[in-house]
């Protein structure tokens, strides 16, 4: 199995990126991983120009639709301009076809320590990545095997709480192996954004006889991560109506960075586990 450079490649038009087989979720035949979704709309609003030294604070990604392994344009817009606050808005686009859309929120940098208890509690800083268990990356998640997937090659991952095949809460250091865009170098933005997509595979509660997928993703950032390894704590609830939300504690080998929610869509599965998976948005 030939494994490709990176989920998207470069193309001529600076607005349109060629989407390659490790973009793919194993949800579906020919759909692509949510956090790669998010990640390709952070980094569209992450080159807009600012009028003083900003970072995205909060990030919300809409995902409308299964998002295929196709050329897609990202257009920008600046909604509120700023030298405090800016808000920018991306949208993600497969042809004629609009499929996400997001807004950032950035606030400008400046040099303000709060008082140490202010700061976040250290204690819920999870065990160090060399202390943590390696998972078994190809069983990670749903896919029929032979073929390429972000959640398998394209991030490693550290046990630290629980256990990712196992229903239940837990906790994970995760590293992400390829640039976002062949050539182009992953920000830190970039690493907690795609990262925090996984919480709700983290935190997974219900039997392999159901499905979870996010429909969207919110994240907010006290400050970008250091390092290659971002941790997620994560912890998922469900409602009797079809629907849960995934939250997250994100963290750096320092402290906390911030948190992330994901409200996700459960239904029933309709094919085997291991099988791509219905039901299908194509047509939402």
């Amino acid at each position: 199995m030939e494994i490709p450079p990176a989920p998207y490649l470069p193309t001529s038009d600076p607005e349109v990126v060629d989407s390659t087989p490790l973009s793919r979720s194993g949800w579906y035949k020919d759909g692509q991983h949510g956090g790669l979704v998010a990640g390709l709309l952070a980094r569209a609003m992450e080159a807009v120009p600012t009028l003083t030294p900003m970072e995205v604070a909060r990030l919300t990604v809409d995902i409308f639709r299964v998002v295929p392994t196709v050329p897609l344009r990202v257009t920008t817009s600046v909604l509120r301009e700023g030298k405090r606050i800016q808000l920018v808005r991306a949208y993600l686009s497969a042809g004629d076809t609009q499929v996400a859309q997001a807004t950032a929120m950035r606030l400008r940098v400046a040099d303000r320590p709060p008082p140490e208890a202010a700061l976040p509690d250290q204690a819920l800083l999870p065990a160090p990545v060399a202390e943590a268990s390696p998972v078994d990356m190809e069983r990670v998640g749903v896919g029929v095997g032979g073929r390429p997937y972000f959640h398998r090659h394209g991030v490693e991952m550290r046990q630290v709480e629980g256990e990712y095949d196992r229903a239940g809460p837990g906790a994970v250091w995760m590293r992400i192996l390829t640039p976002l865009v062949a050539g182009e170098r992953l920000t830190p933005l970039l690493r907690a954004v795609i990262s925090s997509d996984h919480g709700n595979g983290v935190s997974s509660v219900l039997p392999t006889s159901w499905v979870f997928m996010n429909a969207d993703l919110n994240v907010h950032l006290l400050r970008m991560p250091g390092g290659e390894w971002v941790g997620l704590r994560s912890v998922s609830w469900f409602a009797d109506l079809g629907r849960g939300v995934a939250h997250s504690q994100l963290f750096d080998a320092v402290g906390g960075i911030g948190r992330s929610v994901q409200t996700l869509f459960a239904d029933y599965r309709t094919c085997l586990p291991g099988t791509m998976a219905p039901p299908d948005f194509s047509q939402d």
